[in-house]
């Protein structure tokens, strides 16, 4: 990522609300249609046991994914998760040093503590989602509103896709959150429910970076149209995460989310 740094406003920070910062895109911008793929990057801190700690140099560092956004000027917004193989539920690392192989699986089926989102599906007007999750072997439909969240706009700008970006800040519970829009496409919405600013989002850092999404191609003024999803049983978010986090507990001495295979 290329960030050329200029200061042509105050040094100064502006908060700002989510809903303030929409209504400014929507009314002084014409809204826009398009596709955007992001890569997904999440970092992976796993500790082996003492005996295998000869291992593990070839444990892989991090994880990535492909995902499309589409977003329409209707302002809504349907991102989903571009699958690599026939087996949908999971993804495998591989490392192999000294004639040595490592392979790591990361389940995302229902079958394990890992909910795995199908399609997620946001409404900017209503500020709604709406979430297809498969967890369980089950599917659900989790609704909910979109968060407020307080972007604090900084001085800092560069360019990305050979676009102009603005970095904004934000403190999601105890979670830091840094995102470079680009004014150029005036549309609210990034990955993850995270949007309300003035521009696309095309780099969103989430804890420090230990998840980033970072936009790879944007193609625009194509008609999009989204259907939220219709397939599952419907939950609140509050009852979704209570539900994961009880499997979680259930798995947690187990490993059952990862499964780590070392051969010769």
């Amino acid at each position: 990522m290329r960030m050329t740094h200029r200061h042509p406003f105050s040094k100064n920070t502006f908060l700002w609300p989510l809903t303030t910062l929409t209504m400014l895109a929507v009314h002084l911008c014409a809204a826009q249609s398009g596709t955007v793929t992001y890569t997904r990057t999440v970092k992976i801190d796993i500790e082996l046991p003492p005996e295998m700690a000869r291992f593990q140099d070839m444990i892989p560092n991090a994880d990535s994914a492909l995902y499309i956004m589409d977003f329409n000027d209707a302002l809504m917004a349907s991102i989903r998760r571009v699958e690599e193989d026939d087996n949908p539920n999971s993804a495998e690392q591989i490392s192999t040093v000294d004639g040595m192989t490592i392979k790591m699986r990361f389940s995302a089926s229902g079958g394990t503590s890992l909910p795995n989102l199908i399609t997620s599906v946001t409404d900017i007007d209503e500020g709604l989602y709406t979430d297809h999750h498969r967890f369980l072997g089950r599917d659900f439909l989790v609704t909910g509103e979109l968060p407020v969240i307080q972007w604090k706009l900084s001085a800092e700008e560069g360019t990305f896709l050979d676009r102009r970006v603005i970095k904004a800040t934000a403190m999601m519970d105890t979670v830091s959150v840094d995102a470079w829009f680009t004014p150029e496409i005036p549309v609210p919405v990034g990955p993850e429910h995270y949007g309300g600013l003035p521009g696309l989002i095309l780099v969103l850092s989430i804890d420090d970076g230990q998840k980033l999404y970072e936009a790879n191609s944007i193609t625009l003024d194509t008609e999009v149209e989204i259907t939220p999803p219709d397939k599952g049983r419907e939950i609140t978010q509050e009852e979704f995460d209570a539900l994961v986090e009880e499997r979680r507990q259930e798995r947690t001495s187990s490993g059952g989310a990862k499964q780590i295979i070392i051969r010769n």
